[in-house]
């Protein structure tokens, strides 16, 4: 048998021969001496219309030589090329990269591309040297970095110009400018759950990502650990270490806006002088059909260019965008002349420090306002299991059945989903005893206590085996306070990741929630009180009636023109609490807030606690309208559109009766924040005379 890479290259070369006969792949070819291999491979590419292929590549103006080469990583090997968030960038957007870092080098350091070190630091077997060799007229000193050994062997035979290196760019490769001006361009890996984890705070990686974590208090910064995230850092510090330079990626557009990127995007703004972010959307979590991808994945993307010049503290941040579909924008991208872009002002600020231009008036009349952390005394996320399937069912019957499997083994097969989810459970136990080694606390005459009814989802009341036994964070014991009298809003940030037109992450609950309780972002719940022993005292640090306050926010929150208002801050915080001036208004809108709690609550619309058990009536599918709700209401809590997730999800288990009421639920809410609206509208508490 063959070597991986060996047979990789040996394939490639066969296939680069007959793309470009004068092309000499003999560096791939040598000392392989298996004519059978080669013979066979010979014939699977008789078989093939090469001429076809060539021609499908040049209708898009790719180059088959580098562009066949993702599609036959990716069947070869798959897991590979997924783990390594490998994907290819299409022509357009490379020419317009390599336009904007040679208009960079002249405008604002006064050399040309000619005159710099272009080095591509994840080049694959050489997208943009080759282009750079090939579709330019500039001949500039490149180096490029390949971590995967077929890649770079494919890259040195395709470059004619250009130094290939076998190498982690991540692990700091010495990169010898000798004197030139660094322009490192590229298309890093996107890849959440990176191949490259840099969790040691003693590594170089490491210590690099340790100023992208200054200040953070975020529970769990894992989109730090992002491969793109982690190319940017050691490309400022490439930079940083020359002196003077421009960085060219295009990358995932997250670290523009989500606030667990403020630290990076303070650190990029000491370090570059100018920043300029060309955003190309195409974020699918937004649902905007109308907007597409130029890659075929669900995040957007964004085209950045930082250049240094000596380091400034006072960087500029400048930000142009392009909707459209795909072929719309890279049809824009192939003649896009960067210096040509209408570039806006971004002017990053505090708290977030937003690489994406928002209203500097509105923002600081926002942060004038109280924040819930000033308002709520104590906070918690909602629960995570990590095993709905298992933790979490419709009936408190359901639980205890499984319980039985997780104590007894009472389950029809080793392989089943219900054994392998009691499995995992037993695993994460551990046992007081030999005896007692699989679930001690399941004979606890008590356990029976800790199956309580939870919020799921909007509308969504589910029984769930509450201990840290069954689920990965129960929040004990902080999620005991609503386990007894109380209420809780329920809020998340960053509202633009849910897909809605408006920021909709609120809702409330008298019980534990989930963190999930959203489509996207989390919710953190905000308690009316916390019980100290059986001594139940406010959780909210501020004065006046705090039951008023309460329900005062809650009706606030879901006023269309305070969504409206702040929606560019609303979309990377959590909201803010204006007071208004004139005291009639706190308590109209409390009133119109305690009816929309109820509603939310569904008091006075639940006709059963769970489903009904055999003999209370029969639970069913239940159609719903073409529009969802009564009425055809039907509107978007948390990204989901309601009543239909709630029905959907819940269909064949509740009776007609309890759909019912989640309809009228829906339209009772349309009808009450019409009622918000307009008394907002009338006397907005932001208006100060």
């Amino acid at each position: 048998m063959h070597g991986d890479v060996r047979a990789q290259t040996v394939a490639y070369a066969l296939l680069l021969r007959r793309l470009d006969p004068y092309l000499d792949v003999s560096s791939l070819l040598d000392g392989f001496d298996d004519p059978a291999a080669i013979a066979h491979a010979q014939e699977v590419l008789d078989a093939a219309d090469i001429e076809s292929v060539c021609a499908l590549y040049a209708s898009d103006d790719k180059d088959p030589a580098v562009y066949f080469y993702e599609q036959f990583a990716r069947f070869y090997d798959p897991a590979s090329a997924r783990g390594r968030g490998t994907l290819y960038t299409p022509p357009q957007l490379v020419s317009c990269i390599v336009r904007g870092v040679d208009w960079l080098l002249r405008e604002r350091i006064g050399v040309t591309l000619d005159d710099a070190l272009v080095v591509d630091p994840c080049c694959g077997v050489g997208t943009f040297l080759r282009h750079i060799e090939l579709q330019t007229e500039h001949r500039p000193k490149m180096i490029g970095v390949e971590l995967m050994p077929a890649a770079c062997r494919i890259a040195r035979c395709l470059l004619r110009e250009a130094e290939v290196l076998e190498a982690n760019w991540l692990s700091d490769v010495p990169i010898d400018a000798r004197g030139r001006v660094v322009a490192i361009v590229g298309n890093p890996p996107y890849s959440g759950r990176s191949a490259n984890p840099c969790f040691d705070k003693l590594s170089m990686l490491g210590a690099l990502m340790g100023e992208y974590r200054d200040g953070l208090r975020e529970r769990n910064p894992k989109w730090l650990q992002d491969d793109y995230v982690k190319f940017i850092r050691m490309a400022q510090h490439q930079i940083e270490r020359a002196g003077r330079g421009v960085v060219a990626f295009v990358t995932n557009h997250s670290y523009l806006f989500n606030p667990t990127f403020r630290a990076m995007r303070r650190s990029l703004a000491r370090a570059f002088d100018a920043i300029y972010v060309l955003d190309l959307g195409g974020n699918v979590k937004r649902l905007d059909k109308l907007d597409e991808n130029v890659f075929p994945i669900q995040m957007g993307v964004a085209i950045s260019f930082f250049v240094r010049i000596a380091g400034s503290a006072d960087s500029e941040v400048r930000y142009a965008s392009i909707r459209g579909t795909r072929r719309e924008k890279l049809s824009k991208l192939a003649s896009l002349e960067p210096r040509s872009v209408t570039w806006t002002d971004a002017a990053p600020a505090e708290p977030f420090h937003i690489f994406v231009p928002q209203d500097s008036g509105l923002r600081e009349e926002f942060y004038g306002f109280a924040s819930l952390f000033e308002i709520f005394g104590e906070h918690t996320m909602g629960f995570v299991t990590s095993q709905d399937s298992f933790a979490i069912a419709f009936t408190k019957q359901e639980v205890l059945s499984r319980m039985g499997v997780l104590r007894f083994g009472q389950c029809a097969g080793s392989s089943s989903p219900l054994r392998m989810e009691a499995d995992a459970t037993r695993k994460r136990t551990e046992p007081r005893t030999p005896e007692t080694a699989c679930l001690p606390d399941l004979e606890d005459c008590h356990v029976e206590d800790e199956i309580i009814e939870v919020l799921y989802r909007p509308f969504d009341r589910r029984w769930a085996w509450y201990s840290r036994q069954s689920m990965e964070r129960p929040r004990l014991p902080f999620m005991r306070n609503l386990m007894r009298q109380n209420l809780a809003l329920a809020i998340g940030r960053a509202g633009q990741v849910t897909g809605s037109d408006e920021w909709d992450v609120v809702f409330v609950t008298d019980r534990p929630a989930d963190l999930n309780l959203f489509r996207r972002g989390g919710a953190k719940l905000f308690p009316r009180y916390v019980y100290k022993g059986d001594q139940r005292i406010s959780n909210m640090r501020v004065g006046g009636d705090h039951d008023e306050l309460f329900a005062y926010i809650y009706a606030l929150l879901h006023s269309r023109a305070y969504r409206e208002r702040y929606a560019e801050l609303l979309a990377a915080d959590y909201p803010r609490i204006p007071m208004p001036q004139d005291e009639r208004v706190i308590p109209k809108l409390a009133e119109l807030g305690r009816r929309l709690m109820d509603v939310h609550l569904m008091r006075g619309f639940r006709p059963h606690p769970y489903p009904p058990r055999s003999g209370e009536g029969e639970a069913r599918p239940h159609p719903s309208p073409p529009h969802g709700g009564e009425g055809g209401c039907s509107i978007t809590i948390g990204g989901y559109r309601e009543p239909e997730k709630c029905l959907n999800d819940r269909s064949g288990v509740d009776t007609q009766e309890t759909a019912e009421a989640v309809r009228a639920a829906v339209a009772r809410t349309l009808e009450t924040r019409a009622e918000i609206d307009e008394m907002v509208t009338q006397n907005p508490p932001w208006r100060r005379a």
